[in-house]
């Protein structure tokens, strides 16, 4: 019988590979773990993986790491429990909760208080008035800087609201016997205008031309899809003088723009002139906010084509004409839009980054926490709100 005397060395021999497999597999485990932690990290900082580049993303993280050290120069903590809503009016920090509503300085300093009891309280406000409205409830508080003007109970709920620099605020409201009703109210608590819609439902309304004109827009369901119809009225006449549908497109947000109004919708920019009628239009494939507080320029951040009919993410200056002035690519999704002067404060997730309006890139600041809005107060400095905190912060 012959024995084997080379069994042990092949064994050795068919050991060697697995060993050095288990290593190789070890390495990549830990490089796999390593680029996923990266990665979740990157999500919570908000980079936006849409557009993802290992160079751009080992940058945004090392902007955020540099940025983290940055301290706020005010802070007002509030509680989360229940509805909060969170202004910047006439220079001062507005916090208001189911409680109340109170009044804070740029420091963070308590100047005034008011205790409420409200169900679903929002804000809404005027370069010179602020309302704080009841959404669902039926109790209106208006006020001027820190003095309250009139307060109203209504008859029935209330669906939205908006203030004008006249002092109207216009509110559309529940109603028993039509599908919604909407209320035009004076600076001194009395009614203006009121008008019932019996067959659709009104989404908003505002009041136009120093008040004289009350455009309703309401969202018609009769077709396939959601469509709208502006109804512009004067406050002295029964029936419109001018009606404009469009179909399968809701517009959420009017902004009087002179005489003329903008309606942005989901993927449509609209512009009408002071007698209800089109001017241009503007297709996009999605908008994600606009710019509320500019007369001069129609700002918006979106998906946009461009020549190649490839959809890019970008921010557009339009002008009333429907020209596109300035127009500068932002890679991240864009949440909400702050202005103040030539300067915009783009809002994400985790960061703010301040532009100049011709697209310049002037400063960035990321947040410990999500930020739930943003205002640019300054040139470079702007209050955010943020789970559980308003803080004063600069962006450099």
């Amino acid at each position: 019988m012959s024995v084997d005397l080379n069994r042990k060395t092949d064994a050795s021999e068919v050991k060697r590979p697995n060993s050095v497999l288990g290593v190789l597999m070890f390495f990549l485990l830990i490089i796999a773990v390593t680029i996923m932690a990266f990665a979740v990290y990157l999500k919570t900082i908000g980079y936006d993986f849409t557009t993802l580049d290992v160079k751009e993303a080992i940058n945004f993280a090392r902007s955020h790491s540099q940025k983290q050290t940055s301290i706020a120069a005010s802070e007002i903590s509030y509680s989360q429990d229940g509805s909060v809503d969170c202004k910047v009016y006439k220079g001062y920090t507005i916090l208001l909760s189911q409680d109340g509503v109170k009044w804070y300085d740029k420091s963070g300093k308590l100047l005034q208080e008011k205790a409420l009891t409200l169900t679903r309280p929002v804000l809404r406000n005027s370069i010179k008035y602020m309302a704080i409205i009841d959404i669902s409830g039926r109790d209106i508080y208006f006020f001027k800087d820190k003095t309250q003007l009139w307060s109203r109970r209504l008859d029935n709920q209330i669906i939205n609201a908006e203030v004008s620099e006249e002092g109207d605020c216009t509110v559309v409201t529940q109603s028993k016997e039509f599908k919604s009703a909407v209320i035009v109210i004076d600076v001194n608590g009395a009614d203006k205008y009121t008008k019932f819609c019996a067959e659709d439902i009104v989404l908003s309304a505002k009041t136009l031309h120093d008040g004289e004109d009350v455009l309703i827009n309401k969202v018609v369901t009769k077709g396939i899809k959601a469509g709208t119809q502006f109804e512009f009225n004067n406050i002295y006449l029964k029936d419109p003088f001018s009606t404009l549908s469009m179909s399968d497109n809701v517009f959420p947000v009017l902004l009087a723009m002179g005489d003329d109004v903008a309606a942005i919708g989901q993927n449509m920019l609209l512009f009408m002139d002071k007698q209800g009628k089109e001017l241009w239009r503007k297709s996009a494939d999605s908008i994600y906010c606009v710019a509320p507080n500019s007369e001069k320029y129609i700002i918006v951040a979106g998906k946009f084509a461009d020549s190649t009919g490839s959809a890019k993410q970008k921010v557009l200056v339009l002008n009333k004409k429907g020209e596109e002035v300035y127009s500068f690519n932002q890679p991240e999704n864009i949440s909400g839009i702050s202005m103040y002067g030539d300067r915009l404060a783009l809002r994400t997730q985790r960061s703010i980054y301040l532009f100049s309006i011709k697209g310049k890139k002037l400063g960035q600041y990321v947040a410990r926490n999500e930020i739930k809005d943003a205002y640019l107060t300054g040139n470079n400095e702007a209050i955010v709100i943020s789970g559980g905190s308003v803080s004063l912060v600069e962006i450099k």
